[in-house]
């Protein structure tokens, strides 16, 4: 019987912080907004290497996931129905509000992130057939999209202006397949396993990469692609470097005590809740409050991750309704 993997779990805490962090305190300070920014291939990366490790992988799983994707999009967009009803008086139509938000627009504009897994998903019974296990065709796709989000960043910064902008997130597949592949690579390879290099230099190099990247970024941004948005460097060269030698760190982590394993399980449990949740309550206080100094959007961001867990727990607990928030 397979055990459960808690290391992917802490990535997975740790990206939903990151995530709530991104939209919280966002461009109020640039270099919490791009250490957030880790966030989205992180998960990437933990869907690919749940995927790669499994011994098979049928068009019917897959289906099952889209399937229960589409429910919590199409459940949560007829939520929405409601107060705009009330308060907007309009009605809309929710199969168009589920269109836009797979497409990062209208009030649940976050579900483009489900949109994108949705296409992977689509994706990964072929993906598994044609690379599980085999080793030099998982490496040369692998790295054919890493090349690819590498010439795209170059050729950007060679025009003056960010070309990922043009596309929308749900569409930016070239990324997501790279981050997506490296965590199957890492899975098949076991790599967190084999490397030798001790904790601490590893550790040490995520510090440096982080920091090399924030600056990077930060330059790139303000003179090359006249952008400052955290979604356009996903594919530069000092982020993929940083991302997923962060990846490795992360899934090498010594992680025995069982006090420690089980809090980590059990606000793992909670992401997609806090995920889901945390827009809906942004868009709330922001009626009423938008951060403009450091300190208060930190406070927002600790706020945000409080009341979206609890609300999550709480959500968990209810027959039915917690569908909304569980696959």
């Amino acid at each position: 019987m397979n055990t459960r993997n808690v290391n992917l779990d802490l990535i997975k805490c740790l990206a939903c912080i990151g995530v709530v962090g991104l939209h919280s305190v966002g461009m109020v300070h640039y270099t919490i907004y791009y250490l957030c920014g880790i966030s989205v291939p992180l998960f990437f990366m933990v869907n690919g290497y749940l995927m790669f490790s499994k011994d098979s992988l049928s068009c019917s799983y897959a289906l099952r996931k889209i399937g229960a994707l589409l429910r919590v999009v199409l459940c949560w967009n007829l939520l929405i129905m409601l107060p705009v009803l009330l308060f907007r008086h309009k009605l809309v139509n929710p199969l168009s509000l589920c269109a836009k938000s797979l497409f990062q627009q209208g009030y649940l504009w976050h579900f483009w992130f489900l949109g994108s897994f949705m296409i992977l998903d689509l994706l990964a019974p072929l993906l598994h057939r044609l690379l599980h296990r085999k080793m030099p065709a998982l490496l040369i796709t692998c790295g054919f999209f890493m090349v690819l989000c590498i010439s795209i960043s170059m050729l950007s910064m060679y025009r003056g202006y960010s070309i990922q902008m043009y596309v929308p997130q749900t569409l930016r597949l070239w990324t997501w397949l790279f981050y997506y592949l490296f965590g199957a690579l890492c899975a098949d390879l076991q790599v967190s396993k084999k490397l030798r290099l001790p904790l601490w230099s590893h550790g040490l190099a995520v510090i440096l990469l982080a920091v090399l990247n924030n600056f990077c970024i930060k330059k790139v941004g303000l003179y090359l692609v006249h952008s400052r948005l955290a979604d356009l460097f996903y594919d530069n060269l000092t982020s993929i470097a940083w991302y997923t030698v962060t990846f490795l760190f992360l899934l090498r982590l010594p992680l025995a005590r069982e006090k420690t394993r089980a809090l980590i399980t059990s606000f793992a449990t909670l992401t997609m809740g806090i995920y889901i949740l945390h827009p809906v309550l942004l868009a709330g206080i922001n009626v009423v409050f938008v951060p403009s100094a450091v300190s208060d959007a930190v406070a927002l961001w600790g706020l945000l991750l409080v009341l979206s867990g609890i609300l999550s727990y709480l959500i968990g607990k209810i027959p039915l309704v917690n569908l909304l928030i569980h696959l």
